[in-house]
């Protein structure tokens, strides 16, 4: 196990269990903007800490394998979206709403619902590019258990982008709710994953 796998796995560990928690508290109305506030904010903290995770990993599985570089950018790229995403829906519209409801056109509601939404698609998309491209270089190291995980990350990763990109789910409270579990339950066998055995492939610990 190298330098560092034990503090990536815990935080992966950590912050998906914090990230459905924080699912499980989200609002569902206008009027609750503070709880709104306290959700997203702890979400921001949790994606940065999620991240921690995942570079880690990636970093130790070998930046020089294309899959791995290539689902590291692609995970970059889900990260800022999903930033973008928090702050859209738990920072900007609370705060235009604390402002009064005259200051909120259906318009700009509209406007911010379609932002959140075009935000979290390619969050969910380039997390689920991340996790297959990641799972085949998984797939391809000869331990049994790194080829489990490898093949739940490609289900995952698939399943996922299919059924929001299908319409069968959106973007909604319970939609997210799901898409994220899958995710971040992925994100927790990879954490505990670096907690047991560690990222690197047996010839490179």
């Amino acid at each position: 196990m190298g330098e560092g796998d034990k503090a990536a796995g815990g935080a992966l560990v950590a912050s998906a269990a914090g990230i459905v928690f924080a699912m499980a508290h989200h609002p569902t109305r206008l009027d609750q903007a503070g709880a709104a506030v306290t959700v997203h904010s702890l979400m921001l903290v949790l994606l940065a800490a999620m991240m921690f995770g995942f570079v880690h990993f990636a970093r130790r599985r070998g930046l020089g394998r294309p899959a791995v570089l290539a689902g590291l950018v692609a995970y970059a790229f889900a990260v800022f979206a999903n930033l973008g995403a928090a702050t859209v829906n738990g920072l900007i519209v609370p705060a235009l709403v604390m402002r009064g409801q005259g200051a909120v056109s259906a318009d700009l509601l509209a406007l911010t619902w379609e932002t959140n939404q075009a935000l979290d698609a390619i969050g969910v998309s380039g997390t689920g590019a991340a996790f297959v491209l990641w799972s085949v270089d998984l797939l391809s190291d000869r331990r049994t258990p790194a080829r489990l995980l490898g093949a739940a990350g490609i289900l995952v990763g698939i399943v996922s982008t299919a059924l929001l990109a299908s319409g069968a789910l959106r973007m909604n409270v319970t939609g997210a709710f799901t898409i994220y579990a899958m995710e971040v339950a992925w994100a927790a066998l990879v954490g505990l994953f670096l907690l047991r055995y560690g990222a690197a492939r047996p010839a490179e610990a």
